[in-house]
């Protein structure tokens, strides 16, 4: 397995219309400033990616993609640039340690 370093990550419990999986991705510039957010939440029958730049003028609907951890590695791997960008991950235990291992290999 590669090493993969994730800023933060916690098992919570979902409730009511909350996503079961958050992932985000803070895409940074070298100095460290956030300058957009890659967002993907996994519900129970598909999961929606959102992005937004630091302009705060709304966050845009970039992809509706199915229930399956796989689809959301791939998103992630899309945009995430391990150089300067941070990931954090929010969720129910199983998915969380899904995703991890997933993204680890």
């Amino acid at each position: 397995m590669k090493q993969v370093v994730l800023k933060y990550v916690e098992y919570t419990h979902h409730s009511l219309c909350e996503p079961l999986l958050t992932v985000n991705v803070y895409k940074k510039v070298e100095d460290g400033k956030v300058v957009a957010l890659l967002k993907i939440m996994l519900y129970k029958n598909q999961g929606i990616v959102i992005y937004e730049n630091d302009k705060l003028d709304g966050g845009d609907l970039i992809e509706v993609i199915p229930n399956d951890m796989d689809a959301i590695i791939n998103v992630v791997r899309k945009f995430y640039d391990p150089k300067s960008d941070d990931i954090t991950v929010f969720g129910e235990k199983n998915l969380v340690d899904e995703f991890v291992e997933k993204f680890s290999q």
